[in-house]
This record gives structure tokens, C-alpha cells and sequence, in this order.
């Protein structure tokens, strides 16, 4: 039986916390969009965010893209590792928010994504 949790909870052994039902970690993320095999890209892949290098970046603005923060970083585009590719990302030309780190995604100890930014689990929720 599952059961509902509040928001902020620790989940999956302590890789996510709870987020409206769900318990989004990266890997899994990563798994949905690359399928098996896939896992989550080292956290220095994820600089690519803080500059809008390559696949990276924070958000869309007019097409532009926008880079993160430092403090950021892990809440933007999500990079994944596939194979001998190391820093991999999936878009698709149609929605530009395809591929980006889903809000309440952990990003540090006892810190999520909302709106693209990593904030505290408690003033987050």
C-alpha cells in the first residue's frame, strides 16, 4: 500500500524528498528520458548550466538561453551520463522545458529545485 507523504519527507533512501506524491530523484529522470542504462552525469557536467554551454542552461527567455547561478546549477537542464558520453542531455525542439530537472528534484542536502532555483526543503515547502 502506498501511502502519501508530506512534502519535504525523505524518500528513496534519502536520494529525494517527497513532492506532491512523488519522490522525483535524477537518476530516474535520467532513465525516463534515456531509458536503461542511463544515470545521472557527475556534478561537474552540471557547470554546462552556469554558463549555457552546449546543452546547459537555467531557463528560456525569447529563445535566449539563460544561464544558472552557481547555487543553481543542478536545477537546470539535467545531464545525464549514457554510455561513453559523459555530459548528455535530451531536448526536443517543441517544448523547451523537455529534459530540465523536475521541480522538487534534491539538489543538495537538505535542499530541492522550485522554479529552477535550489532552495531549502523547509522554506521550499
Amino acid at each position: 500500500m502506498d501511502s502519501f507523504q508530506r512534502n519535504g519527507h525523505p524518500c528513496q533512501n534519502n536520494q529525494g524528498y517527497c513532492y506532491n506524491g512523488k519522490c522525483p530523484i535524477m537518476t530516474n529522470q535520467c532513465i525516463d528520458l534515456g531509458g536503461p542504462g542511463v544515470n545521472v552525469s557527475p556534478d561537474i557536467c552540471f557547470t554546462l548550466n552556469q554558463y549555457s554551454q552546449g546543452c546547459g542552461f537555467c531557463r528560456m527567455e525569447n529563445g535566449t538561453k539563460i544561464p544558472c547561478a552557481a547555487k543553481n546549477k543542478m536545477c537546470g537542464k539535467l545531464i545525464c551520463e549514457k554510455g561513453n558520453s559523459t555530459c548528455t542531455c535530451f531536448s526536443a525542439t517543441d517544448d523547451p522545458d523537455y529534459g530540465m530537472v523536475e521541480p522538487g528534484t534534491k539538489c543538495g542536502d537538505g535542499m530541492v529545485c522550485i522554479n529552477r532555483q535550489c532552495v531549502d526543503v523547509q522554506t521550499a515547502y
